[in-house]
């Protein structure tokens, strides 16, 4: 039997494994490889290149978990061998500096991590970034290093590397059902496999309610997202080398809380910015099937449409060679910050990543085991 089988492993359950594996118990994780869209069976947000890690954050805690996690990428890397962070920082549009998303809650994030935010008013935003188009209608705050941004699988890899090489084991399965009980928690899979554990961890993600994996609910929702892949030229990725990743508070009637990151090559062997948002045509999924059904060919033509207008509005000089829309989920909560709980004395979750928390896996993984051995 396994001290702890972690159910997830996408970036909180990898996490979660490797801080558990270091503890000298016997870990088991179980997660499925990724499957192309059209033939998927669960689906994962981190299936990309690029993600947003930055300070700011809806409350202390969150900021204090995000900045753990960045103070950590580099050992990471280093011990495991992959890279998968650049500090490039994180600048964030807004109509105002006055309605930043984070002004509610600035002087204490900064007070808590001591750093200070840099504010490019209306007009003076593209004098610091030259890639972007002078007549913008935004002011700046800008998030210097080690904010930046991640790259979600490799930081996933690296993470299970290490449990690994700890000595937990990697099962490359789907979970079907968590049952706890007074003495331990048996998990099947869709495999046909049975496992035992004193205790377990449950980071997968939609699925965790979804697919009815929790022992007691947690409030949530499940949301799609729609992402475009703005294709550029490497010799034109190369001039935005300077471009830091980014949020805009949008003034605009389709979208809301976009973020995009600087050009990345992606697998195909392409460069692409990426670009995803909050939409008045996003919806919410309460089956599998759904969520399924969207991943693999979601109706996404209003909002790319927006989205596309976004990034030419925002940048000048770039001949771009495509734009390719992307389904991809997100779980919200009500408080809109992620739910850490036990759900069963023998059962943790974290629930509502609020489409911001995979730069901070690492500290909420640490979190995860501390709770479920509590």
């Amino acid at each position: 039997m396994d001290d702890i089988i972690v159910i997830g492993a996408g970036p909180i359950g990898a996490a979660a494994a490797q801080h558990a594996s270091r503890l000298g118990m016997k870990i088991r994780i179980i997660g499925p490889n990724e499957a192309p869209r059209a033939t998927h069976q669960v689906w994962s947000s981190h299936y990309d290149q690029g993600r947003l890690a930055h300070r700011s954050a809806r409350n202390v805690e969150l900021a204090r978990w995000a900045l753990e996690s960045m103070e950590r990428y580099r050992d990471i890397e280093q011990r495991s061998g992959i890279d998968f962070y650049r500090a490039c920082g994180t600048l964030s549009l807004s109509t105002s500096l006055e309605t930043f998303s984070y002004t509610r809650m600035r002087a204490d994030l900064e007070a808590a991590l001591e750093f200070s935010y840099t504010d490019y008013p209306i007009g003076t935003v593209s004098g610091r970034f030259p890639m972007l188009a002078t007549d913008i209608p935004y002011a700046g705050v800008f998030d210097g290093p080690p904010s930046g941004i991640i790259n979600p699988r490799r930081m996933v890899a690296a993470h299970l590397i290490l449990a690994v090489q700890n000595g937990a084991q990697l099962e490359r399965d789907i979970v079907t059902t968590v049952t706890p009980d007074a003495s331990r928690v048996t998990v099947q899979t869709i495999d046909g496999k049975t496992f035992q554990a004193a205790r377990a961890i449950i980071a997968a993600g939609a699925y965790s309610g979804l697919s009815g994996l929790l022992p007691s609910p947690v409030p949530h929702t499940v949301k799609s997202e729609t992402v475009t892949l703005a294709e550029l030229s490497q010799a034109q990725a190369e001039t935005l080398i300077d471009m830091p990743s980014m949020m805009v508070d949008c003034a605009d009637e389709i979208l809301s809380d976009a973020y995009l990151t600087p050009p990345i090559i992606y697998p195909d062997g392409k460069w692409y910015l990426k670009l995803g948002s909050n939409s008045i045509h996003d919806c919410f999924f309460d089956t599998p099937a759904a969520l399924q059904q969207w991943i693999r060919g979601g109706d996404v033509a209003a909002t790319h449409s927006a989205q596309i207008a976004l990034i030419r509005s925002l940048f000048v000089g770039i001949d771009w060679l495509s734009f390719q829309a992307l389904p991809c989920v997100i779980t919200r909560t009500p408080s809109g910050v992620p739910q850490i709980t036990k759900v069963h004395d023998r059962v943790a979750t974290m629930v509502g990543c609020n489409g911001s928390l995979a730069k901070s896996s690492d500290a909420i993984g640490r979190v995860l085991v501390e709770t479920v051995l509590a």
